[in-house]
């Protein structure tokens, strides 16, 4: 019973942590084809291989692969990449 509050704190902890990844994980990313020229910089950043191109070479985002971590919305010069939710 000597560290029974660590092992509560550190449940509680894990808890927070993997709730966090499952809210990000609902918060896949998006691209406005609109503002996509194609340039690949989202493609070249994405940590999961999550970004292609489609047959109009534009980028669009495979949702089952995306982990919604945001690189690629950092990357994209024209901000056409973004996070749903997100400003």
């Amino acid at each position: 019973m000597k560290y029974a509050r660590f092992y509560a704190g550190l449940a509680v902890l894990c808890l927070l942590v993997g709730s966090a990844y499952a809210v990000a994980k609902l918060v896949p990313a998006a691209v406005d084809e609109k503002m996509c020229n194609g340039c690949g910089k989202c493609l070249d950043r994405c940590p999961e291989g999550a970004i292609s191109f489609n047959d109009k070479g534009l980028a669009e985002v495979d949702q089952d692969k995306c982990t919604g971590c945001g690189k690629c919305t950092k990357a994209c010069p024209f901000e056409a990449v973004t996070i749903s939710g997100s400003s």
